[in-house]
């Protein structure tokens, strides 16, 4: 049986799925807004929640610099600002083959992925990612 190559990639800012989230909590509370306001006219207040809302989920939807590692036999995370690399068990939650949603275990934490800012190391990531065993939990 052959082992799969290490792979190395960086997880850089995904202003585009930034936006993307900061549109649907927009959107969700815009929904909610109109829905408290049609019960209840004097809830207008509710409106001046809105930009803060937007610009949480605009702060809480930003990636991290990191850096995720396969070694041939496990995945490794860097942490921004440190040396040391920690284990984890990767689970493909989101595949649209131009863009990745992994949840690193334990934590969890969400490592976004796009094969434009992965570049040449893309088909080795997905290759690695479906193929290898153990390389994703179930």
């Amino acid at each position: 049986m052959r082992r799969t190559p290490p792979v190395v990639v960086q997880l850089l800012p995904q202003p585009a799925m930034q936006a993307a989230v900061a549109l649907v909590a927009a959107l969700a509370s815009g929904g909610m807004a109109a829905w408290a306001m049609s019960h209840r006219s004097s809830a207008w207040p509710v409106l001046l929640l809105m930009p803060l809302v937007v610009l949480y989920a605009w702060r809480a939807s930003t990636v991290p610099l990191r850096r995720l590692r396969w070694d041939g036999q496990a995945w490794w995370l860097a942490e921004p600002g440190r040396d040391d690399e920690f284990p984890v068990q990767l689970a493909v939650l989101i595949d649209l083959d131009a863009w990745l949603l992994l949840r690193a275990s334990p934590g969890p934490i969400w490592l976004p992925l796009s094969r434009r800012q992965q570049g040449a190391a893309w088909p080795a990531l997905r290759a690695t990612l479906f193929s290898a065993p153990g390389a994703v939990a179930p």
